[in-house]
């Protein structure tokens, strides 16, 4: 993924950590608010399935991600687990 391409997925990471309602929001129904975002369907797929392995491999903000994954209920140790790319 291109850094470019990379943007509106930093874009929605920084949305989500800044308003709790858009984070409610996508607990409840990811596909609803992945669909206000230009993603393509891997970068979908990566959000929605939590994969912040691939994530952070595409070139996101580790920072971004790390408290888009606790605004969303991934506890710390679940976190690291993923991106080491421990199965749970």
């Amino acid at each position: 993924m291109a850094t470019a391409d990379v943007y509106e997925v930093e874009k929605l990471l920084w949305q989500l950590r800044k308003h709790h309602d858009l984070a409610e929001r996508f607990k409840q129904d990811p596909d609803a608010v992945l669909d206000e975002y230009d993603l393509d369907e891997e970068q979908r797929r990566m959000l929605r399935d939590g994969d912040y392995r691939g994530i952070l491999r595409s070139g996101a903000n580790p920072y971004l991600l790390y408290f888009f994954a606790l605004q969303v209920g991934v506890g710390r140790a679940a976190y690291y687990a993923n991106v080491r790319g421990e199965e749970g």
